[in-house]
Formats: C-alpha cells, sequence, structure tokens
C-alpha cells in the first residue's frame, strides 16, 4: 500500500504533463490598424486565421501571420496582439507601412554583377536613367514600374504585376513591355571571359511583351505560368556570334512555368527555412530552346547566433543555345562565389553551396525623431559574419562535354538594413588559385 501513493501522485503529473489538451480559442473580430493605404484585405489575405475560426495554437498562428505580413515587403514591422474574453479572442493586427513611390535615379555597373564591373576598371561601363516605381500601386500589392534606361544596355520598359485578378485573392498576373539596344555587345567567350565588340551605331535591338498568370492557392507556394513574344535584331555588320555565323532577326514565341516556395523567417534573408525557384521555358521560332533554372537553399539555427546554410545551384539546356542572348544560369541569373568574372556557357552545370553564418549584431532599431516621416525614421541594422565553401561541376550534354569543376572557400561580412537593403564584403579563392575581394548587393540565397 505504501507504493501506491507515489503511484497516484506519478499518475497525477502525468496526466497534468500530457493529459490536458490546449483549449482552443475562437476568434471573435479582427481590428486593422496602420494601413493609411494598404486595403484590408491585401493584409486578410496573409493571416492564418478568419474571424469565427477556432484555433488550437494560436500562438504558433500569429507568429506565422508576422512572418507572412513582413514577407509581402510592404511593411517595416507588423505586430499582433489579443484581447481575450473567456473561450474568445479579439486580434489588433497593427502594421507600419512603408514609402512605396520612388522615383529612382539609375546609376548601375553593366555586369552582371559589382564585383566584375569594379575589376573591369571602366568606369563608363554603366547604365544610367531614371526608374518610376510604384510598390503598393491603389494599395492592392500591385507594382507598377516605368524605366528609362541609358548606358551601355537602353532600356525603355513598362511592367505591372498584381495580386488580385478579378478580386480573386488567390490568382494574379505580370505583364512586362520592353525594348533594348545596344552599341557594345557580347562576341565571343574567350578563357571563360567575355570579348565584346562596340561601334558607333547600334548593333544589337531587342524587344519583348511578356504576360502571365499567378496562382497562389497556399501561403508558401505559387505557380506562374507565362508566354509572350521575343524579336531579336542584330545589325548586318555582325558576322559572327560565339564562334557561330550571325542570324541577324530573330523572332521566338515563348512558354514558361516558374514556381515557387518560401516557408521560413524572412524571404530576402533567411536564417531559418527552406527557399525553391524552378523556370522552365520553351521557345520555338527561329529556332527550339529549352532550359530549366533551379535554385534552393535550406537554412538552419544550429546554436544561438549560428546559422547553417545549404544551397544548390542548377541549370540544364536541352538545346544548344544560340544566339547568347538567351542563355540563363551560372554567369547571368547567378554565379559561383570566387569565379564571378567567368562565364560557363555550359549545357548543364550544378553548384553546391554550404555556409555558416553568425549574427554578429541582432537587428537593431533607431529613432531618428529629428525625420519626420515614420516610413523613415527608425531604421535597423542587422550584422552578420560568414565563411563559405562553394563546389561546381559543368559539361556540355548536345556536345563535346568539356567538363569544369569550379571551387572555392571564402569568408564575408553582411549588412541588412531598411527597405530590404543588403550590402557584402567577401574575399574568396578559387581552385585556380586566385583570390579576390568582392563586393556585392543582395543575397546570395
Amino acid at each position: 500500500m505504501r507504493f501506491l501513493l507515489p503511484l497516484a501522485i506519478l499518475l497525477h503529473i502525468s496526466f497534468m504533463l500530457f493529459g490536458q489538451k490546449q483549449k482552443p480559442t475562437i476568434i471573435n473580430e479582427i481590428i486593422i490598424e496602420g494601413n493609411d493605404k494598404t486595403h484590408a484585405k491585401i493584409l486578410h489575405r496573409e493571416l492564418t486565421f478568419e474571424e469565427g475560426d477556432t484555433i488550437v495554437d494560436l500562438s504558433a498562428e500569429i507568429n506565422q501571420s508576422k512572418k507572412n505580413l513582413l514577407n509581402t515587403r510592404l511593411f517595416h514591422y507588423a505586430y499582433i496582439n489579443i484581447i481575450r474574453h473567456k473561450h474568445l479572442a479579439n486580434i489588433i493586427v497593427k502594421v507600419q507601412e512603408r514609402w512605396y513611390l520612388w522615383p529612382i535615379p539609375v546609376f548601375e555597373y553593366a555586369d552582371y554583377n559589382l564585383a566584375s564591373w569594379l575589376r573591369r576598371k571602366e568606369i563608363d561601363y554603366l547604365n544610367y536613367g531614371i526608374i518610376l516605381e510604384e510598390r503598393n500601386f491603389r494599395g492592392l500589392n500591385e507594382k507598377l514600374k516605368l524605366k528609362i534606361r541609358m548606358g551601355i544596355r537602353e532600356q525603355y520598359g513598362i511592367n505591372y504585376a498584381f495580386p488580385r485578378l478579378f478580386n480573386h485573392p488567390d490568382i494574379g498576373g505580370n505583364i512586362d513591355v520592353s525594348y533594348f539596344r545596344q552599341k557594345e555587345i557580347h562576341q565571343s567567350i574567350v578563357d571563360q571571359r567575355y570579348v565584346d565588340i562596340e561601334q558607333d551605331r547600334y548593333i544589337f535591338r531587342e524587344g519583348r511583351l511578356i504576360a502571365g498568370i499567378r496562382w497562389r492557392p497556399e501561403f508558401f507556394y505559387s505557380h506562374f505560368f507565362y508566354g509572350g513574344f521575343r524579336k531579336y535584331r542584330y545589325h548586318q555588320n555582325i558576322n559572327t556570334l560565339f564562334e557561330e555565323p550571325a542570324k541577324h532577326n530573330l523572332e521566338y514565341l515563348a512558354i514558361g512555368y516558374t514556381f515557387k516556395f518560401f516557408k521560413g523567417d524572412y524571404i530576402m534573408y533567411p536564417l531559418k527555412g527552406n527557399k525553391l525557384k524552378v523556370t522552365t521555358e520553351y521557345g520555338f521560332g527561329s529556332a527550339d530552346y529549352l532550359f530549366t533554372d533551379l535554385a534552393f537553399s535550406s537554412h538552419y539555427p544550429i546554436r544561438p547566433k549560428f546559422t547553417l546554410t545549404y544551397g544548390f545551384n542548377g541549370y540544364a539546356s536541352l538545346t544548344k543555345q544560340y544566339p547568347h542572348f538567351l542563355y540563363s544560369g551560372p554567369g547571368k541569373t547567378w554565379y559561383i562565389r570566387g569565379f564571378e568574372d567567368y562565364i560557363y556557357h555550359k549545357d548543364l552545370l550544378i553548384n553546391n553551396r554550404l555556409q555558416l553564418k553568425y549574427t554578429l549584431l541582432k537587428k537593431k532599431r533607431f529613432n531618428f525623431d529629428w525625420i519626420p516621416s515614420k516610413k523613415f525614421n527608425a531604421p535597423f541594422l542587422s550584422i552578420f559574419l560568414n565563411t563559405f565553401f562553394e563546389a561546381g561541376y559543368g559539361t556540355n550534354i548536345n556536345g563535346s562535354p568539356a567538363e569544369v569543376t569550379p571551387v572555392s572557400i571564402g569568408a564575408g561580412i553582411d549588412f541588412l538594413t531598411y527597405y530590404d537593403w543588403i550590402g557584402r564584403f567577401e574575399v574568396a579563392q578559387n581552385n585556380n588559385k586566385e583570390i579576390f575581394f568582392n563586393v556585392h548587393w543582395g543575397y546570395i540565397f
């Protein structure tokens, strides 16, 4: 009998720890505050709950909803508070909106990345002009962009992206109309570097009309189906391009598909979660082409302040891609660190990235009361140290293999601040025994 009392106590503790279920909460009312311009339905689309829902783990739902709101890139900060009354809960969502209308002077390097432009040592190898961009057009998370750009690659274009088609919360679209012209173009690749040709007349012109439908059935992924028309024209005095006879007038109809997935903390600079983007495009007309471009990364916190990241990039072309402007992938849409200057025009190229990141300064907020606008007077700064290792492999599947195996190691420091501005300073050594100090904008993953 003396064992019955301890046994009863143990059973009682077990029931208290494991036997009780969390009481569900009913969402009574959702109140939106701070959305001076943004329509409330745009915020409601990012919440994982609605009025009348019965929620078991409300804290988890609120945490995910805050991430969803911030990843729209419409708000600096998002706060969600709960007012409880027995089993009912009123939810107060308060956001601080960003500045949305941007007249942006264009003064950009014409290379595919900043590090390569700095090493080119040609200060006039630039594009310049102006962009007028409304990032929350009509308060509906629509993006309207007008672009006039001069310099190496002139561009005149308009782009309109909208998340709600016929007021449907899950279906949106995108329309892009652009015209380009150049007096200087890439003509060949020698030792994995571009060789350019320049004349005093326009020797290349490009026009495109691309439109698509975006379907976002869930919070974490979306599908984009697109199609359009592309037209390219080279001047008659251009005889060869990338060791092939030049084709002066080319026209293509293109269809494509892009799948995006992200589930993590901050889409522009994730420290936790998974990210995936896959694009496949098929074009037919003057010649057929088909390619797939893939980017994946997984971010895992291993200890406080430490994040281990694995990334994978892959590019495959099932058709030999000439002329070169149809080429996507390494050296153009992504690059291997330590090989920023290299152009690998391969039918198949993959790259593995491994990175260890240390949070030197967690998101620190500053208050500048002397700035009258709330959209600019509370910036933040985060600083991260990292070390990385990258290993790639490339070959041709439509001809002579010509294999390449780029490998690099390095370290760097990243700065993250207001309006998704990311600056990276890195030193990298590759297996060609070259050491580079690189400066980049934007995140590598």
